[in-house]
């Protein structure tokens, strides 16, 4: 949770310390397009997004490289969000299909996006120049599968769900706009100034500040849903761990945070969840501090638990999801741990992993510890409002 990820179009091909980046024009698109399909009653959503679809599937076969396909990839994936969103209208089960659903794909995202790609470069999967480029075709068969299928999913959801047609307001489309401006601005600060410890956690706090002010924007409890995605990421900083990219590691991943969405449909209790994620950084804490389980847990507690305060937060204007939904990838602060148990960094490409600042794992459990209780703390006032 703590890193963002390869599905969310993050490699945009402005540079890592940039503050426009893949994921947040991908988080604008799907603010204004929730938004604008909102205010026009929804018609044309199964439609825009199987158009955004059919996009994504040609630039992940080469049709549109360079800069040129990053800005198509973006765009359509915000695009295809935003209409999932006005689809999944106030629907409990469908709004949790959706927000697990792009949990889930993000992790699986490097792996599928590897089938998609060849050894030297992405190609539209049916052109072999010579066996360097040995991209099978069931490859273009396997995206031409995976888009037909949601196509006739969308179609069967717009025919089978009522289409938001509550007029958007104003204040929800400069939140889902600023949202991920401000926290590229934080990330990319604390980027910039990477030997400054003190300016990763007051780039932290100025998040924390972002999503609480957001969250209290947003109507009714709608805002939750920002607090509690934004305390799993805290959690998940407060235990960083080398993520683990085998494929049973992805897999399981992927079964905990269905499991977790499915038990929260049953028994959603949000407070439940947040105060198990407070558990998960107390424990981290005290590992950190020599006591406590010699054995770290929590790169997989916290996934089952995310996917859990997730679906509690439910239903929640479709606009609302939208934005929310993006806040997992967009309100980050990549981190580097020196001399810690994860060996060297041996290349450009580990570096460019972990990201840039250095604080203690000490200090970021402390600082995970902090934003959970805040964030818990604003839950509780939003939702007696």
């Amino acid at each position: 949770m703590a890193l963002r990820e390869p599905l969310l179009y993050n490699d945009f091909g402005i540079g890592s310390s940039a503050i426009l980046d893949g994921v947040v024009v991908l988080a604008i698109a799907a603010a204004v397009t929730a938004v604008v399909l909102a205010r026009s009653g929804g018609r044309a959503a199964p439609w825009i997004a199987v158009a955004a679809l059919l996009v994504i599937v040609f630039e992940s076969l080469g049709m549109a490289p360079g800069l040129l396909g990053d800005w198509a990839a973006a765009l359509s994936a915000g695009v295809l969000l935003g209409t999932s969103a006005i689809l999944a209208a106030s629907h409990r089960g469908a709004q949790a299909a959706l927000a697990v659903g792009l949990l889930a794909a993000a992790r699986v995202g490097a792996e599928l996006g590897t089938l998609l790609t060849s050894s030297s470069g992405r190609q539209f999967a049916w052109e072999v120049a010579g066996p360097e480029d040995a991209v099978v075709p069931q490859r273009a068969a396997i995206a031409v599968i995976l888009a037909v299928l949601a196509a006739v999913f969308l179609v069967a959801g717009y025919r089978t769900s009522s289409v938001a047609t509550s007029q958007a307001r104003t204040r929800m489309l400069a939140v889902g706009i600023a949202l991920p401006l401000v926290a590229g601005g934080f990330g990319w600060w604390a980027t910039e100034y990477r030997d400054s410890t003190l300016v990763w956690f007051l780039a932290l706090a100025g998040l924390t500040v972002a999503a609480l002010v957001a969250a209290w924007l947003l109507p009714k409890r709608d805002g939750s849903l920002i607090l509690v995605l934004f305390a799993s990421w805290a959690a998940g900083v407060s235990s960083f761990d080398f993520a683990d990219r085998s494929y049973s590691s992805v897999g399981l991943t992927v079964f905990l945070l269905a499991a977790g969405g499915l038990i929260a449909c049953r028994f959603p209790q949000i407070y439940l969840g947040l105060f198990a994620l407070l558990m998960v950084a107390a424990v981290d804490l005290a590992q950190n501090m020599g006591v406590g389980l010699p054995l770290s847990i929590q790169q997989w507690v916290v996934p089952f638990i995310a996917a859990y305060v997730l679906v509690s937060a439910l239903p929640t204007a479709p606009t609302s999801l939208a934005i929310g939904v993006t806040v997992p990838f967009t309100m980050v602060l990549t981190v580097t741990i020196y001399g810690g148990s994860y060996g060297p960094l041996d290349s450009a490409d580990d570096f460019e992993f972990f990201g840039s600042s250095q604080p203690s794992a000490t200090a970021l459990s402390i600082g995970g510890l902090v934003v959970l209780s805040v964030c818990a703390a604003g839950v509780w006032l939003l939702r007696r409002r």
